[in-house]
């Protein structure tokens, strides 16, 4: 069963829209309060269309639909009813024209959005067949509207018209006019690439302004198949037209031999071009070799991938899928760009049971790169704990990560569990039924002055019938907490990550082994210095261990393993144990960290 397109949010925002069922992104199980916080992509598993996280603004998706654009807006009173403001305001009519030149019909424009340039007033007014009269504050505004215009093959064409600068200094009347639009296009010069097609298209436009001194998203359009328009503009300050896209092989879903991932401006001038196309070459793209492991079991995996533009608002994803693994793939992207990409492997290409991870990633120019996907070991990556004022602690943890991406936080598909939280002399304070996820309140931090000390384990097995990997773990965490100086604080913890070489099916040779291990804590806590850290292998699932020596070249933490006589087709399960200056330490285990070639 494929899913239908979904707006999603992170758990920091609300969600913009829902146009059909899918799978919750585990972030949004809790409220994490306002910060900084690390910049997760909400990419739930099995979902085939588009996904969107982060904030809230005009969103045009269907013709004459606008998502998120309501969202904290004032509606305007149509005349003769009471001002909005104190201040004297004057009379603002519109009158709207589709793109034959007609008034539309209300459901296929719905509202007009006024937007001040000092970024004081978010105004919409409710169109009545293209036509609003109301009362607004003088001052100057972007005005826009989405206009849908049915194609004489059937369908409807989708214009947005956008006005940058609108003077509002008496009673005045706007024709906001379709005919006026251009279509809006990406395109490459390899002449098969399309853009992809499947729920929800694979294309996306942002426009950008400068409002109250700072780049501001005001309009997002999904370019999703049908013909999308929008009028040029004269120049306005940080006005930009951003386009993006993943192209594919005559723009199939699933299959395709190669992706384009490609971000950038249609204009290096501040306006909305008269044509509005994002013209590329292969040439200047980053050409990235991909490798998609297989982990030990029949799989399938696809990917979203989206570009985080400036002003604000959210980052948009959209599916491709890989196929059955192993795969290798060449993947474009417009270097420069900051992307959030993920992938999902599940046993079939249906992925509605699947594990995801997550990262942001940049190739700085043109060229010729390499990355692996799909690939172990797994394990907790850098968490998003955080101790809030009134003693609450929330645990996070990403328990399937890999060296260079992090998954979710439970639940996990094929995964049971539990975590325990325990005061310094040994006393349960809560425990959840999910590994590596818990909100507890603890009895110290919150209550009184000075630092406590904790100890939190957690135990996750794993059956999933695409994965033979991290079938096991055990973790302890001991840290120590004090009541945060404001409404809330980060509480990280350590956690070891593994980088090794393995094959298609996430084996290693079975001689020797070398193996990178970093320590590391949330991505935006200061980097831990490592005190102790120590590492152990097993090759029968944990029973027996030996110890592997670790050392320090200076550029990171290495080990080298000597696989015993009789170990081939075998697992590898590690043990790493590490503390830091601070005096945090982890203990964590990991059965089936990767396997051994027959």
């Amino acid at each position: 069963m494929k899913k239908r397109p979904t707006v999603l949010a992170t758990a920091l925002a609300a969600a913009l829209v829902s146009a059909g069922p899918a799978q919750a992104a585990p972030a949004a199980r809790s409220t994490r309060p306002p910060q900084p916080a690390p910049h997760q992509p909400v990419f739930p598993h099995g979902y085939r269309g588009i996904t969107v996280t982060g904030g809230s603004v005009p969103t045009l998706s269907r013709p004459g639909d606008v998502m998120g654009a309501l969202n904290g807006a004032k509606r305007l009173p149509a005349r003769g009813a009471p001002a909005i403001a104190t201040d004297d305001t004057h009379t603002v009519t519109v009158d709207v024209l589709d793109r034959d030149g007609k008034a539309p019909q209300t459901a296929d424009a719905q509202y007009v959005i006024f937007r001040s340039l000092d970024g004081a007033t978010n105004g919409y007014g409710q169109l009545d067949n293209g036509h609003f009269t109301g009362q607004l504050a003088p001052g100057e505004y972007v005005v826009e509207a989405g206009v849908s215009t049915p194609e004489p093959g059937g369908g409807e064409s989708l214009t947005v018209v956008y006005l940058p600068r609108f003077v509002l200094d008496q009673d005045r009347t706007v024709v906001l006019d379709a005919r006026e639009g251009r279509p809006m296009s990406l395109n490459v010069d390899r002449p098969d690439a399309r853009l992809t097609g499947g729920d929800g298209g694979g294309g996306y436009a942002r426009v950008v302004q400068t409002i109250g001194g700072e780049t501001s998203t005001t309009a997002s359009i999904f370019l999703n198949g049908q013909p999308t328009y929008i009028t040029p503009s004269g120049p306005a300050p940080g006005l930009r037209l951003l386009l993006q896209g993943r192209l594919t092989k005559d723009g199939a879903v699933t299959g395709s031999p190669y992706i384009y991932n490609i971000a950038g401006s249609a204009s290096d001038q501040d306006v909305i071009p008269s044509d509005p196309v994002l013209r590329v070459r292969t040439a200047d793209l980053a050409t990235v070799n991909t490798r998609y492991a297989r982990q030990g079991r029949p799989a399938c995996a696809g990917t979203h991938a989206g570009a985080h533009w400036p002003g604000g608002g959210f980052t948009t994803g959209f599916y491709v899928g890989v196929g059955s693994l192993p795969a290798t793939r060449t993947e474009y992207f417009s270097p420069g760009a900051d992307w959030e990409t993920d992938t999902d492997i599940g046993a079939d290409c249906d992925l509605i049971e699947a594990s995801v991870t997550a990262t942001s990633e940049q190739f700085p120019r043109a060229g010729a790169y390499t990355r692996d996907r799909t690939t172990g070991p797994l394990g907790p990556g850098a968490d998003f704990n955080t101790l809030l004022s009134d003693g609450t602690v929330q645990f996070w943890i990403p328990m399937l990560s890999s060296w260079d991406a992090h998954s979710g936080i439970a639940p996990f598909d094929h995964v049971t569990g539990k975590t325990t939280l325990q005061a310094a002399d040994g006393k349960v304070i809560a425990t959840s039924d999910q590994p590596g996820y818990g909100e507890f309140t603890l009895p110290a931090p919150g209550r009184g002055p000075g630092q406590a000390a904790y100890k939190v384990t957690t135990d996750a097995e794993r059956q999933a019938p695409w994965s033979d990997l991290a079938t096991r773990q055990h973790i302890v965490w001991t840290f120590t907490a004090q009541a945060p100086s404001g409404d809330w604080a980060p509480l990280p913890l350590l956690s070891v990550l593994y980088r090794t070489r393995l094959d298609d099916d996430n084996r290693a040779p079975t001689s020797t082994q070398h193996l990178a291990l970093s320590v590391r804590t949330d991505q935006y806590a200061p980097t831990p210095t490592v005190r102790r850290l120590t590492l152990r292998a097993s090759y029968d699932d944990g029973t027996t261990w030996k110890d592997v020596p670790v050392y320090n070249t200076g550029q990171g933490w290495e080990a080298t393993l000597q696989n015993p006589p009789g170990s081939a087709g075998r697992y590898v399960s590690l043990r790493a144990v590490a503390e830091d200056t601070t005096g945090r330490t982890v203990d964590q285990t990991v059965i089936h960290a990767y396997g051994l070639a027959p």
